[in-house]
């Protein structure tokens, strides 16, 4: 069996697997769809059931991501995080103790936050290794090694997990200063001993000096490790190292396939559904079709459909309706009879498709997805067929979809779409009061709505939360506002309006930045900005009880200012990172910025449709190994200078306005 064709083979298997659980599919759909409520709700049911089942908790921290609820994902991803079987957990304990023997006062939480927790057994230990990593910093390598030979000894016969701790670091210490033959020999020896022959610290740390090696005979010893990697723990960075090893190594084809199975696995751990996904779970429950095809699919093909129903729904979404048709026309079920109103719908013939929905209204009253048809139908059409089944009457099918309605909205109450349909209920049943209420208090929800969806001075920024050494792409939001001050006597920010838990670094640089585009605004759109000295102005940052620091944020809070001295909204879909400098009062470009591709990664899994970034960083990420090319080519835009991150955050017509 040749490479592509086995990896394909393994994909189905994969997707076999996960698909078994039909909550956690039907919650992936749900999410693509928008509709975060419904599938917390599933998820949570599962982690109910099983409650160490990582793949939901996995999902629970996507869907907190893109609510907002950053308290709630941390904490979500920091017990994948300890619960992960594959893990690097020496090299990540060590890398903090390297930190603290750098800078103590900087690195000492990080590294009481790894000691107190389970991966770590001897904090005792990691203080003893510190003198190690001084004499490193030192460039005292002899030093360093016996340091950790000595401790080696000390732990050896006690504790072997210690023992193997002191070891890694003297490979990892000999890797840091160069000497790759002396790390390959220490990390070779340590697999002759019993128990560590596949102890994933040493193999992974091994692969990684294999490779700094750089010759075919090592880089070819750094593919078995992945090779073995991957069928041991369908490790996702496995993909991504022997697809570049096969590149170096010549070997094409191999490179190919394995990229391909890169971005399907980086997809599925992503909870984006497949074609196949999207069909088996609108098998189970009646989804609106057009909302279904507006899902942008994985590209992953494998799967199986079990029933003509998701084989006729993945044809559908291949875009041959007519198959679809077919099968609709000829089935009974309650659900299919819905697909196929639907499909009438579709085709243009709204009225065609009024009988059937109700038909299954009646039997299924409580399907807000019908029940939003038939109203929207009725507000432009005034069908009497629907207001005559809608209607109030005891015995009428209007009685049970209103009370499904009050018990949504007991639920739900921000639900701007409950009150508009049980607005349209109520005035069908000639109570034009309480209808009349519904509707504002409709008006009003969808109004907060388009507003929390296009902001005046929000905006998003691309972070990286690090949990022991390890990243973790974060989206957060970021505040500008401006307030009245004396005619042509304002136009500040004072340092007690700069709000957030932010270093002093970064209070510095968002007043400097603050000028900067204020200078900035003033030349580039004197037309939009007479006002500008009116108003004084604040600043916040969000996700306060962690601190905010370094200049990435620059970008962002560029934004965040000229959106507000313009008045003009922000797009929520889109998220920023970037160091900003001011060339001129008229001239501010854009640098590059650290740990590009997790925060590509993290705007990904926030399901945003772009992140823009510094041009500077385009190359970094055109050789990352965390997200897949094809991502970054979908999702990355690049800027270079601010005028340009202006012209794709806002559109061309800004310059025109």
């Amino acid at each position: 069996m040749d490479l592509a064709r086995e990896a394909r083979h393994d994909d189905a298997r994969t997707v076999e697997r996960a698909s078994d659980d039909e909550r956690l599919l039907d919650a992936k759909v749900l999410v693509a769809l928008g509709d975060l409520d419904g599938a917390e709700r599933e998820v949570e049911a599962r982690l109910e059931e099983v409650p160490d089942d990582l793949t939901a908790l996995n999902l629970v921290a996507k869907v907190k991501h893109m609510k907002g609820e950053l308290s709630q994902a941390i904490a979500c991803w920091a017990q994948l995080h300890a619960r992960s079987p594959h893990n690097e957990l020496a090299l990540m304990r060590l890398a903090s103790i390297m930190q603290l023997a750098r800078d103590p006062e900087k690195h000492a939480g990080e590294f009481l936050a790894l000691q107190h927790s389970q991966l770590a057994k001897s904090p005792a230990l990691s203080l003893e290794l510190v003198e190690a990593f001084r004499h490193l910093l030192a460039r005292r390598f002899d030093e360093a090694h016996a340091t950790c030979d000595r401790l080696a000894r000390k732990h050896e016969p006690k504790d072997r997990d210690l023992y193997k701790l002191c070891v890694i670091a003297k490979a990892w210490i000999a890797e840091l200063s160069g000497q790759l033959d002396v790390a390959r020999d220490v990390l070779e020896g340590l697999g002759k001993e019993r128990g560590f022959e596949t102890d994933t610290d040493r193999v992974l740390s091994l692969a990684r000096v294999y490779e700094r090696s750089g010759d075919a005979v090592h880089l070819a010893k750094a593919v078995h490790i992945h090779q073995f990697l991957d069928r041991s723990f369908e490790k996702l960075s496995a993909q991504a190292r022997l697809a570049a090893l096969c590149r170096k190594l010549g070997r094409v084809v191999e490179a190919e396939a394995h990229e391909r199975r890169f971005e399907i696995a980086f997809e599925r751990r992503m909870h984006r559904p497949s074609r196949v996904e999207i069909a088996r779970a609108a098998s189970r429950r009646y989804l609106p079709l057009g909302r279904l095809r507006a899902i942008r699919p994985s590209t992953d093909p494998a799967g199986d459909l079990p029933d003509a129903r998701s084989r006729a729904l993945h044809a559908f979404l291949s875009g041959d309706e007519a198959s679809a048709l077919a099968h609709f026309e000829h089935a009974s079920d309650l659900i299919d009879r819905k697909y196929l109103a639907d499909l009438r719908g579709r085709a243009g013939d709204g009225d065609a498709a009024v009988e059937p929905f109700l038909q299954t209204l009646r039997e299924d009253p409580s399907d807000e997805h019908v029940l939003s048809f038939l109203l929207s139908h009725w507000e432009g059409s005034r069908d009497p067929r629907i207001a005559e089944a809608l209607a109030s009457a005891p015995d009428a099918v209007g009685a049970r979809v209103q009370e499904a309605l009050d018990r949504a909205l007991r639920s739900t109450p921000r639900r701007a779409a409950l009150w508009h349909w049980s607005g349209a209920m109520l005035a069908m049943a000639g109570d034009a009061t309480t209808a009349a209420r519904h509707r504002d208090r409709a008006q009003a929800l969808e109004e907060a709505q388009r507003r929390d969806s296009s902001p005046v001075g929000r905006v998003l920024a691309a972070a990286v939360y690090r949990f022991v050494g390890k990243g973790k792409g974060l989206i957060h939001q970021i505040w500008a506002d401006r307030k009245p001050a004396p005619p042509g006597r304002g136009g500040f920010l004072h340092a007690e309006d700069i709000l957030g838990n932010v270093t002093p670094e970064m209070r510095h640089a968002v007043r400097n930045t603050f000028f900067a585009v204020r200078e900035y605004a003033r030349s580039r759109f004197p037309h939009r900005t007479t006002d500008i000295l009116d108003y004084d102005y604040a600043y916040k940052v969000t996700k306060e009880d962690e601190p905010s620091g370094g200049l990435s944020a620059g970008l962002p809070t560029a934004l965040a200012f000229l959106s507000v001295f313009l008045q003009t909204p922000v797009p929520q879909d889109m998220a920023f990172s970037g160091v900003v400098i001011a060339d001129a009062h008229d001239v501010l470009v854009v640098r590059a910025i650290a740990e590009a591709e997790y925060k590509v990664k993290g705007a990904y899994h926030r399901n945003l449709r772009a992140i823009v970034l510094p041009a500077d960083n385009r190359h970094e990420l055109a050789q990352n190994q965390q997200v897949p090319r094809a991502v970054c080519d979908e999702l990355v835009r690049y800027a270079g200078a601010f005028d340009e991150a202006i012209t794709l955050t806002f559109g061309s017509g800004i310059w025109l306005d």
